[in-house]
């Protein structure tokens, strides 16, 4: 399957806004880490940032650094403006790449940064690879007073085979529990970068595969559309 990158999924959202990126790469960004932290299980890791290469026990894979968090200042630092860093060139090309594709928000132009509960490793680093045109996953390496964001390539293809409409479903219930994001954005991203067509009807979003059809409506609330419901038959 042809990578399908969040910035041509076929609903109207505004490129600007790092809430609505968020909540279309989050699907499927949450469901690759879900099998990519299978394969690499409870393995130290280790970075080789000279060589552009990251370890997990026997396993080893090609990574690039997309920025760092740290707790002591509280502030997010991407790869690209590590400058006093000494990085490769191709180290910070994950945050590069990801400078010119998401030009149109603030996040990722701007070098540094305050986080919150929004603005954090984990969300920028979904948004990197909802983004990227390269199947790929992200690591956290923490270390004292902080942790490195790693973008991991060369990952097994199966990592990024769609999942069913029932997996989907199950999936998008326990996202939406416990990150806070535009659902029918989500619904949208997660379907397609699945592989999943789908259209509008309204509010709702329909999708059709594998002899089912995934049915999710949503309602308006404080700016955001929640989800009032899913019927999968």
């Amino acid at each position: 399957m042809d990578k399908k990158t969040i910035l041509t999924t076929p609903i109207e959202f505004d490129k600007s806004d790092f809430l609505s990126l968020l909540s279309l790469s989050a699907g499927a960004a949450i469901a690759r880490q879900n099998r990519f932290g299978a394969l690499i299980g409870s393995d130290g890791w280790n970075v080789d940032v000279r060589n552009s290469r990251i370890t997990f026990g026997s396993k080893t894979f090609d990574c690039g650094i997309i920025g760092t968090e740290s707790h002591i200042s509280n502030t997010w630092l991407w790869s690209w403006a590590h400058t006093e860093s000494g990085l490769p060139e191709n180290a910070a090309a994950p945050s590069r790449r990801a400078k010119r594709a998401l030009s149109e928000c603030e996040a990722f132009s701007a070098g540094k940064f305050e986080m919150d509960e929004l603005y954090n490793g984990h969300n920028l680093s979904m948004t990197v690879v909802g983004a990227s045109e390269k199947n790929v996953c992200y690591y956290r390496c923490p270390y004292d007073g902080g942790a490195l964001f790693v973008q991991v390539e060369g990952l097994p293809q199966d990592i990024f085979e769609p999942i069913g409409l029932y997996e989907l479903m199950r999936q998008f219930i326990d996202i939406i529990s416990s990150l806070y994001c535009d659902h029918r954005l989500l619904a949208a991203g997660f379907l397609y970068q699945n592989g999943c067509e789908f259209s509008s009807d309204g509010d709702s979003l329909i999708s059709e595969s594998g002899g089912h059809t995934l049915r999710l409506d949503f309602e308006q609330a404080g700016g955001l559309f929640r989800t009032a419901n899913i019927n999968l038959v």
